[in-house]
Formats: structure tokens, sequence, C-alpha cells
């Protein structure tokens, strides 16, 4: 009986001490651009998304998915036709580092949403997301670029460590009893 509580103590010492908490989070980060960034028939732009600006911890907390929401508007321009533009964000490409999502708007604009793995990764290692917009045909507007993301926020353990050692140590203490009261009737 000694034994099993001597066990039981030990385990739950164990137990108590290599606990990780992790709960639910989610970050959010919008691009600072004013009044809008004028993007010229077949130029570019490219700005960072900063998520460790709002609480997240590369390598330590975890992003599952992400979604980037781009706004671009027409700059209305009554003699040009429609626009067409690429975004490029992280992802697996043969020749280069990022493959574009091509999309048509009209006056009132659009949103862009979507992710990739290799923009996963980068938010994982780095905290930070590279995003180009480019113009294949026309000029527009950059209103807004939102980037949300959503996954596990590592939170430092609430057990104190002297706890833990004062368990482990009644643990100990207890097999150590077993042992010699085993040595002690094996003499007898």
């Amino acid at each position: 009986m000694n034994r099993i509580f001597a066990l039981v103590l030990l385990a739950m010492g164990f137990a108590t001490a290599a606990r990780a908490d992790y709960i639910p989070a989610t970050w959010t980060d919008s691009a600072n651009v004013g009044s809008g960034v004028y993007i010229g028939n077949r130029a570019s732009y490219t700005y960072t998304h900063d998520l460790t600006d709002n609480g997240f911890t590369p390598l330590n907390d975890l992003i599952t998915s992400f979604n980037l929401s781009i706004r671009l508007a027409d700059d209305r321009d009554p003699f040009g036709g429609g626009e067409l533009a690429a975004v490029y964000v992280p992802a697996v490409g043969a020749l280069v580092g990022s493959v574009p999502r091509v999309f048509n708007f009209g006056a009132s604009g659009t949103n862009y949403g979507g992710w990739s793995f290799l923009g996963l990764l980068q938010l994982n290692v780095l905290g930070t997301l590279t995003v180009t917009i480019s113009s294949i045909y026309g000029d527009f507007n950059l209103v807004s670029s939102t980037l949300t993301a959503g996954g596990w926020d590592h939170i430092p353990r609430s057990v104190p460590e002297p706890g833990a050692l004062g368990l482990l140590g009644i643990g100990l203490m207890g097999m150590a009893m077993t042992l010699r009261r085993r040595q002690l009737a094996k003499r007898s």
C-alpha cells in the first residue's frame, strides 16, 4: 500500500512539473496605409504584417490558421478600364518564392482572403507575413490589409516549482521507506 502511495505521489510530481498550458488565441494586425497607397500600372507594393507587436511569441505560441483580407479600390480614373491585381504571399513555387492570387475588381473594390503553408511557417518562426501587391493591368489604391491568425497561446504554468519538488521529494521518501522495510524484513 505504501509503495502505491509513493508511486502516485512521484507520478503527480513529474506530471505537474512537465505540464504546459495553452489557450485558444487570435492575433490581428492591420497594415497602416493611412489614406491609402497608390499602386500604378505594372507597379508593386510590398509590406509586412507583424504579429509580435500584438502579443504573439514566435516559436513559443502556435498559429494553426490565418486569413489575409485585403481591400483594393479603383482610383476612379474615368478613362481607365478594369484593373487586374496579383497578391503574393509566401507559398510553394517552382522558381519563385511565392505564388500570386490574381483577381479583377471594379469601382467598389474587393476582398482577398487566403493563406499558404509557407506563410503559416513564416508566421510561426518569425511572427511576420510579407505581402506584395502587383498591378498586372491598371492602377488602384490599397485601402486596407488585415491579417487575422488563430492558434494557441502558451501560458506559463501556474503551479509553483517548490510544490512540484515537494511532491517529488515525498514520493522518493516513500519509495526509500518501502525499500528499507523490505531489507529489514529479509534480515529477520
